[in-house]
């Protein structure tokens, strides 16, 4: 599967993330006991399945991406709800407090505790 952040899509690692990258649009069944094994494969371009070791690889690029993007999970996870969120922001409008109310403040503590990555 794959998720979604500002426009980016970014697989979550698995085999069949890794196969839908290296063969968009194959349909398979596969096994994964002992190994990689593919029980049917059907390409409508005419490719091969993909090696283990094919598959592999791009299990370890996924994994550096899906890393990368850690503090966008972790910051998603702690942000107030929305409606909280909004909340504040009146607040802080109403009183005038736009540039270090309780909404700045609440979000930058969260980025400062999960900085983006250089």
């Amino acid at each position: 599967s794959f998720r979604s952040f500002k426009n980016i899509e970014y697989p979550v690692p698995g085999v069949d993330t890794a196969i839908a990258v290296l063969r968009p649009g194959a349909r398979y069944d596969l096994s994964c006991q002992g190994g990689i094994h593919f029980n049917e494969w059907q390409d409508d371009e005419g490719r091969e399945p993909p090696t283990s070791e094919e598959i592999g690889q791009e299990l370890i690029r996924e994994k550096e991406i899906y890393d990368y993007y850690e503090y966008e999970r972790n910051r998603e996870k702690e942000y107030p709800e929305l409606k909280d969120q909004l909340d504040m922001l009146y607040h802080d409008i109403k009183s005038g407090n736009i540039t270090n109310g309780s909404w700045i403040q609440a979000i930058d503590s969260i980025k400062e505790k999960y900085p983006k990555p250089d």
